[in-house]
């Protein structure tokens, strides 16, 4: 009876590495996981951030040129460039809130990481205390 105990006793520790050695596995495959939706965000945000800056830095009204050099310079018509510039600044804001949206979702990605981080650290200061 004394050595089913021993044995039991004996075997209780390798089947908690075995699990805590599963449980880093998994958590090393979330991390992989995370790690690829935040670069996915990363570069969603740098594409977007791009984007806005060009359609901030052109000009805002464009008058289009002549196709000939001898005609005149065509008169826009008023409405027509109110509603450009609403357009423009409708897509400003779409990408601006864009952009926060991304920043936003990377933040809690990172801290989904630190997290799996620490469980991960934990669990093999665990294995390597007897």
């Amino acid at each position: 009876m004394r050595t089913v105990l021993f044995l039991l006793l004996l075997a209780l520790p390798l089947a908690i590495q075995a699990d805590s050695a599963a449980q880093v596995r998994q958590l090393e495959k979330t991390l992989a996981r995370l790690q690829q939706e935040s670069q996915s965000v990363q570069q969603q945000f740098m594409m977007i951030q791009e984007l806005r800056r060009n359609e901030m830095s052109a000009p805002s009204m464009t008058v289009p040129l002549p196709s000939t050099p001898g005609q005149s310079i065509p008169i826009p018509s008023y409405n027509d460039l109110m509603q450009s510039k609403q357009e423009r600044e409708q897509r400003i804001e779409k990408y601006t809130a864009d952009l926060n949206r991304l920043y936003a979702r990377y933040n809690e990605l990172e801290n989904e990481k630190q997290t799996i981080l620490e469980q991960i650290n934990s669990l093999e200061q665990k294995k390597k205390e007897p």
